[in-house]
């Protein structure tokens, strides 16, 4: 499938007990069992799905699944579970742009029993890329939360608290994997006005639960689906960048838009109005002689005609005074000097 914006996530759940009961008698299936998904962002199409443990090796399975459905480089966004950065990474080998949108909650008083299901509040977001170059404004992980919500509203083996859970690890996979194929085929999506199966273009109208029912009972098992080249498609809204492919499947050499935009263009100034000079005849009487300017006449005694002397000013001559050392006045007589 074409899927360009993909978000993913895991749930919860549990089979027979729960983990913390969980002896080394027990099967292994027994305890946490965790339903990871990928949702389409645009047409809101559940694309893969696995159930299993949350580990490294569930984790690699779910994207291996993931990788071999798709047919373009895909924007993925995922929560902060860790495995799926080499899962992404063995599988994608850098052909997709993966970033983690990670939830951080403020640590608020605490919480009475009757609240402790309860979300927390006050969130904020901490974005991280990871591949490629995801783009800020698709970093988000909203709508496949939400799938999980509706998920635990219609697949009673995830609801909490009560005793629909499931009792083999089968039976919950058959049972989570009924619920994606409701989801996709027969319910109509409250914001699409139709089921994701329609607005992705798979179907021509909703499926009834008899013929989702019907077609999944007539289909024979077959093989998974092998994994093909992606290509680079722009995404809807974008423009073609210029690339090229790396060798031996690494990815695509791409040129990103930054977000700064293009350098601004010169501005080519105005051209000037062509002018038709006019000649214009002057009266021989109306003719004025030029006045030519009067010479500057320097003021000191020793300049040249014509020539200004900067230093012109000079200081006055005083008469000579006699000085007497001891302020007092002597009589006539000779003065000593």
């Amino acid at each position: 499938m074409a899927v360009h914006v993909i978000q993913m996530d895991e749930m919860w759940s549990f089979v027979q007990k729960k983990q913390a009961r969980v002896t080394a008698e027990d099967p292994a299936e027994h305890g946490d069992a965790y339903f990871y998904v990928a949702l389409d962002a645009n047409t809101k199409l559940a694309i893969s799905f696995h159930v299993g443990k949350r580990d490294g090796e569930n984790t690699e399975a779910f994207i291996k699944d993931l990788r071999s459905r798709l047919t373009v480089v895909p924007h993925i966004t995922s929560d902060g579970w860790q495995p799926y950065i080499e899962a992404m990474a063995t599988s994608f080998r850098g052909s997709a742009d993966y970033a983690q949108c990670v939830k951080n909650y403020r640590g608020g008083p605490q919480r009475s029993p009757d609240h402790r299901y309860e979300p927390p509040r006050n969130p904020f977001v901490t974005k991280t890329p990871i591949f490629g170059a995801p783009k800020d404004e698709l970093l988000s992980t909203s709508f496949v939360e939400r799938f999980n919500l509706q998920t635990r509203h219609t697949v009673g083996r995830t609801r909490r608290l009560c005793l629909a859970f499931s009792k083999t690890l089968r039976g919950h996979r058959a049972a989570i994997g009924l619920g994606i194929a409701s989801y996709n085929w027969v319910r109509v999506h409250g914001t699409l006005g139709t089921t994701p199966a329609v607005e992705a273009g798979l179907a021509e109208r909703p499926w009834t639960l008899a013929e989702l029912v019907t077609t999944a009972l007539a289909e024979e098992d077959t093989t998974p689906p092998v994994a093909q080249p992606l290509k680079l498609q722009p995404r809807p809204g974008e423009t073609p960048a210029p690339a090229r492919a790396l060798p031996n499947g690494r990815g695509f050499l791409r040129l990103v838009d930054c977000g700064k935009g293009a350098p601004a263009a010169p501005v080519t100034p105005p051209a000037t109005p062509a002018v038709t000079p006019v000649a214009v005849e002057v009266p021989a009487a109306a003719s004025v002689a030029p006045v030519a300017p009067a010479p500057v006449v320097s003021t000191a005694p020793d300049a040249l005609p014509g020539q200004l002397d900067l230093l012109s000013w000079r200081p006055k001559a005083r008469e000579a005074v006699q000085l007497d050392l001891f302020g007092d006045e002597v009589p006539d007589g000779p003065r000593l000097r």
